[in-house]
């Protein structure tokens, strides 16, 4: 099988052939193994056996898929019934797994994260890494992957750094994020420069000080609380001391963190990544400006993703000017580029030097119109869909449709080279400014990511 890399080098017509026939052999492969799957492809009328018109009607949505444990246990909470949700798991993924393997799980668990570790530590020797969504819309994605599947996701998501901001293992990598999360971005942030030796080599910092735990994040955000006194006291007690806390002792605490490792990699000639939410990055940014700004070495960049997830006062491009204003790489303001994805995905569509956003070569990219059809044309506006054969692993069917509103260039099988980025790379991209995100309670997937 072609190796991730691999697919750079190959012609637009030749790479999409190779993804079609690998989406619809991934198809024969996980329709009998994968129950959820199995049963949506037959509640769409779909066989065993597919073609590619048949592409959209496998297609399942992203944050649906992975939230649907909320309407199979009739729970927000499944650590109050963990044998039940690990039976959702088991038909969620293409593996056979036999009931006794998740026999040793207690009746119930205190939070969330006592019930995802424990399943981790049953599946220790599949290599399982359990990630969620933010959880911002009130209701995280959980999304179960195997050591195959994630060691995929990791390859991905440092390819990416590495061919679209020439991030390779001369830098040193600041991420403005908790090293001890399931946050998918911070979990692939984490386990990545663990991989990659960016951590025994001491080139990683994590400088958000406090864990960041599902039900940390669920009690902050205060849209889905237990029911009974258990939620008003997270209401009225939990929430508002969680958020004081960020406030005035963790928000603080990182920024000088920050600044700190940021002046050491100044003086010591690093060349960095600095990498974090942008209302995170902003605080970074007007510290610095307090003592005049900051000259970093030649090559550095900012990299910002997961969006803006909660009120301020700024505008994005807002952010971005005053970042650009205050950081300074070799005498010139900082390269600033912004990454678009997903918790539920397995990969990162990163921003170029022309503003717009590069989706891995190895994803074959749709836009839906309303009635859920391919817009067939290389300049398409619609809902994004995506197949990742080669990136997504076999643990489940990586067929998806999403709720964001995109303009895609040169997405499916309607590669035109005269519509090609002007920054030279050959590959499907989402025009600048054109991504519309949902925010809907059940549907939205997380802008997260990776």
């Amino acid at each position: 099988m072609l190796e991730l890399p691999g697919f750079y080098t190959l012609p637009p017509p030749q790479r999409d052939q190779l993804l079609i026939e690998a989406v619809l052999e991934q198809h024969e492969w996980h329709y009998p193994r994968n129950v959820a799957y199995r049963r949506h492809c037959e509640n769409r009328s779909v066989g065993a056996h597919i073609t590619e018109g048949d592409f959209t009607r496998v297609l399942r949505p992203t944050a649906q898929t992975f939230k649907s444990y909320v309407g199979e246990l009739g729970t927000a909470f499944p650590q109050d019934c963990p044998a039940d949700f690990a039976r959702w798991v088991a038909e969620e993924i293409s593996v056979a797994v036999p009931p006794e393997r998740w026999a040793g799980l207690r009746p119930r668990y205190s939070s969330l994260e006592g019930l995802l570790s424990a399943l981790e530590a049953l599946f220790a020797a599949e290599g399982w890494r359990i990630a969620t969504s933010s959880g911002t819309s009130g209701r995280a994605s959980i999304m179960v992957r195997d050591e195959e599947t994630f060691s995929l996701a990791l390859d991905s998501f440092f390819l990416g750094i590495q061919h679209a901001w020439g991030i390779d293992l001369d830098y040193r990598l600041i991420f403005v994020m908790p090293e001890q999360t399931r946050i998918a971005m911070a979990q692939a942030a984490r386990f990545g420069t663990e991989k990659l030796g960016y951590t025994a080599r001491g080139q990683v910092a994590y400088t958000v000080p406090f864990p960041a735990s599902p039900d940390v994040i669920r009690i902050r955000t205060a849209r889905t609380l237990r029911p009974g006194i258990r939620g008003w006291l997270e209401r009225h007690i939990a929430a508002p001391f969680m958020n004081w806390m960020g406030e005035h002792v963790a928000m603080p605490r990182s920024i000088r963190g920050t600044v700190d490792v940021l002046r050491q990699s100044a003086a010591a000639g690093e060349k960095i990544m600095l990498f974090g939410g942008p209302i995170q990055l902003h605080g970074v940014a007007l510290a610095l400006r307090r003592d005049g700004g900051l000259d970093l070495p030649l090559g550095c960049l900012v990299g910002t993703g997961g969006g803006m997830k909660e009120a301020y006062d700024h505008s994005y491009a807002e952010i971005r000017r005053d970042i650009a204003s205050i950081l300074r790489s070799g005498g010139q303001p900082i390269r600033i580029r912004d990454v678009y994805g997903m918790a539920e995905a397995n990969w990162g569509s990163f921003e170029c030097s022309e503003g717009h956003y590069h989706l891995p070569p190895w994803l074959y990219a749709l836009a839906l119109d309303s009635a859920d059809e391919v817009i067939a044309a290389p300049d398409a506006e619609g809902v994004l869909a995506f197949f990742d054969p080669f990136g997504g692993g076999k643990l489940f069917p990586p067929f998806f449709k999403t709720t964001d509103r995109v303009h895609l260039i040169n997405g499916g099988r309607w590669y035109d080279p005269a519509r090609a980025c002007p920054c030279g790379e050959p590959t499907a991209y989402i025009e600048a400014g054109s991504i519309a995100r949902a925010d809907l309670f059940d549907e939205s997937g997380c802008a997260g990511q990776v």
